[in-house]
């Protein structure tokens, strides 16, 4: 699964816009509706809980104006906290402001910390508070209000769901450059941002969900620039073939493992963990004769000593097997 910068996400969403011919308002409302679906599939008890709902006045904010309204259609208490002035919401995100108000869903605006701080206690009350202040085109660090939200949203130890990416973190770098949202779960767009797979910024997104917005997989494939791909299970199981149910360790390529000594076991019970997890039918550690009590008694797939005097026939399809080794050591 391809990995994107800010670059990227704006070419992919252009493309889909202008060339696939899919609106932007098709987009933001699939981001939405992906998001709540994310939560109600995380949250048990979603229905019943009062969601805040933080906006910024961009397109990220709009995917929130959806998300509070998908909530209320499904009686779920949604209050939006827009972040700047409704004169200032522009575009599809406008639009769906707009809906808002025609549906019922209490917006209120909060221009200054001042305002922040009177609306505070109703936003503490919160049970679950969704991050949609800024997204991809964000770039550090916070200041002035939003490093103020930040910081309290981060003492509330309310869960957050951040959409596209938690806010603070920027998409073009791993590296934080200040406050960020730390969120409990990521519902990240079309496709996962670069802060969210490597350390130190992945710490920030939470449990993350990749949300098919209608973005096509063509698209994102054939975009210029940096690739970084993440690999998943479902990737890696198409690369892996199916053993057959009469197949045994003989069929599959055998390793051996020179390592060990007293006081040192794990590089070897390590090493030999990874040897069958890629795939080798037959492993065989061989250590200091002093080492192997200990590493025999470690938690093995089917460890077998062979300096011991049972010898047991394995009858699967992976294996490890110890011996001892005689060292002769210089003076």
């Amino acid at each position: 699964m391809r990995v994107l910068n800010t670059q990227q996400m704006r070419e992919a969403d252009r493309q889909t816009i202008d060339e696939v011919g899919l609106p932007s308002i098709v987009l933001m409302e699939n981001a939405g509706r992906q998001a709540v679906a994310a939560m109600e599939a995380s949250f048990e008890e979603l229905a019943s809980s009062h969601v805040g709902v933080l906006c910024g006045r961009g397109n990220n904010g709009g995917d929130g104006f959806v998300v509070a309204r998908t909530l209320a259609q499904r009686g779920i208490e949604a209050t939006v906290f827009l972040l700047g002035s409704v004169s200032d919401v522009r575009g599809d995100a406008r639009t769906n402001l707009e809906i808002l108000g025609r549906v019922g869903v209490t917006v209120v605006e909060i221009t200054d910390a001042q305002e922040w701080e009177l609306h505070f206690s109703e936003i503490s009350e919160c049970d679950l508070i969704v991050d949609a202040i800024v997204g991809t085109g964000f770039h550090g660090p916070l200041t002035g209000l939003l490093e103020t939200v930040v910081a309290d949203v981060n003492g509330l130890g309310v869960p957050v769901v951040a959409i596209d990416l938690p806010t603070g973190v920027s998409a073009d770098s791993h590296e934080l450059t200040g406050e960020a949202i730390e969120a409990s779960m990521t519902v990240t767009l079309a496709a996962p941002k670069v802060p969210l797979i490597l350390p130190p910024a992945d710490a920030y997104g939470g449990d993350l969900v990749i949300a098919d917005i209608g973005i096509p997989a063509s698209v994102i494939d054939e975009l210029e620039g940096p690739w970084l791909e993440l690999l998943t299970r479902e990737r890696m199981r198409e690369l892996v073939p199916t053993r057959a149910a009469d197949s045994h360790k003989g069929d599959f390529g055998r390793v051996l493992v020179i390592a060990g000594s007293v006081g040192r076991t794990g590089a070897a019970h390590l090493t030999a963990l990874g040897a069958l997890r890629s795939g080798a039918g037959l492993v065989t550690i061989a250590a200091p004769r002093s080492a192997v009590p200990t590493i025999a008694a470690s938690r093995l797939p089917s460890a077998r000593n062979t300096s011991a005097t049972t010898d047991a026939v394995a009858n699967s399809s992976f294996w490890i097997s110890i011996c001892a080794l005689s060292f002769a050591v210089a003076p």
